[in-house]
């Protein structure tokens, strides 16, 4: 996805649904943290670059980082684990869709 906010969007129906074991907020800082990169590369080079933080590996450090942030912070452990974890996860999936095969070379 091109933009932050999608991704987002995409997962306000599981906090609806699931409200006390889902976290909005951290899935939120995850999919924000992840397009850093891409707004980092972007102003270093000119190109909206998916590199090392599009990755499974990628998300996978940030999604458990922020976990473990949040568990200092005294968030609620469940909802904090699903919103990071998912908001990892379903950023990586979200992305590889729209690249791989709504815009050929944007990778």
């Amino acid at each position: 996805m091109p933009i932050t906010p999608i991704h987002i969007m995409a997962a306000v129906p599981v906090k609806v649904l699931a409200p006390k074991y889902f976290s909005l907020v951290w899935f939120s800082i995850v999919n924000i943290l992840i397009d850093l990169e891409v707004i980092f590369y972007y102003f270093t080079t000119g190109l909206p670059s998916h590199k090392f933080f599009h990755s499974i590996m990628g998300v996978s450090v940030i999604g458990f980082g922020c976990f473990i942030i949040s568990l200092g912070l005294k968030h609620k452990k469940m909802a904090s684990f699903l919103g990071c974890i998912i908001g990892a996860y379903s950023h990586h999936i979200m992305d590889y869709f729209y690249h791989n095969w709504g815009t050929y070379g944007m990778y």
